[in-house]
């Protein structure tokens, strides 16, 4: 019997994109009861030293998450929003984002398609 690989998930921090003040964090794996300890830890660093005023989370690769990761995306829209910082989700999958409708995190935190559908969404903000 071969070992069972743990699941994970990869955190990507891309540069600043300092033209249109948004930096993007894509997110690759699961999200799950085994991950979110580790992809908290690794993440909370970044948000210390975040200097922007838009986080946009790619979920262009991630495979799955659940409640508690609902729960950690929604604490941390909340933080930002109390330091007048914004939160968007870009490339959610259908299934993902099915989810996010039925809790109703798409009402919470912007989730768009696309950069360009991204960019119309910051020039508002």
């Amino acid at each position: 019997m071969s070992p069972v690989t743990p699941p994970k998930v990869n955190i990507v921090i891309n540069p600043p994109d300092a033209e249109h003040n948004y930096q993007t964090v894509s997110l690759e794996g699961e999200i799950d009861r085994d991950t979110l300890p580790s992809l908290r830890e690794d993440l909370e660093v970044f948000l210390a030293s975040f200097q922007g005023t838009n986080l946009v989370f790619d979920f262009q690769d991630l495979l799955f998450i659940n409640s508690e990761g609902i729960g950690y995306l929604s604490d941390i829209h909340n933080r930002f929003e109390l330091l007048n910082k914004h939160v968007f989700i870009i490339n959610t999958s259908a299934r993902i984002m099915d989810i996010f409708q039925l809790v109703g995190l798409n009402q919470i935190i912007p989730c768009v398609n696309s950069i360009d559908e991204l960019l119309a969404k910051i020039k508002i903000k």
